[in-house]
């Protein structure tokens, strides 16, 4: 087997073979070697928010809801030197620019209202990796809670 194309020359195909495998060495060496052990990304302060939606979670127990409400409404936690509020949203294994403000259970279903910096990109406001549009799913996870709703409604804000 010839490591290189006819008559020992380096093709085309042999480069890119070759920075590929250079590049997936190096990714992985830097991945694994790195100091970084901090995955929660930034301990500042919340932002001006620009989004405010609603996230109804149907079909809850109220046991469940209880549970949610109350993780929702404990104090701040200490993480990794970071000191982290039990609202302030999750998404991509690191805290994003958002957090829930209010909370109710009423029949069955959870109603959260966030409030956040969201990006607007390619037609669509998103907090973290997902994106806010009436009448899609949206993950609520905070550190301690994580649960599925649809948005209900949403207010664009300045």
């Amino acid at each position: 087997m010839k490591l290189f194309g006819k008559g020992g020359k380096l093709n085309i195909i042999d480069i890119i073979l070759i920075v590929i495998l250079i590049a997936a060495v190096a990714f992985v060496a830097i991945r694994f070697l790195s100091d970084d052990k901090n995955t929660l990304g930034s301990d500042v302060a919340l932002s001006e928010p620009n989004l405010v939606f609603t996230v109804v979670c149907e079909d809850v127990s109220e046991e469940l809801a209880n549970n949610i409400m109350a993780s929702l409404a404990s104090p701040d936690s200490e993480l990794d030197g970071n000191i982290i509020s039990m609202t302030r949203l999750f998404n991509s294994n690191k805290l994003v620019d958002a957090k829930v403000s209010t909370w109710e259970y009423q029949d069955g279903a959870l109603s959260m209202t966030m409030e956040g910096k969201a990006i607007y990109s390619n037609g669509a406001f998103s907090i973290g990796t997902q994106e806010v549009r009436i009448g899609k799913v949206f993950n609520v996870k905070t550190l301690d809670v994580e649960i599925e709703g649809v948005v209900y409604a949403m207010e664009k804000l300045g």
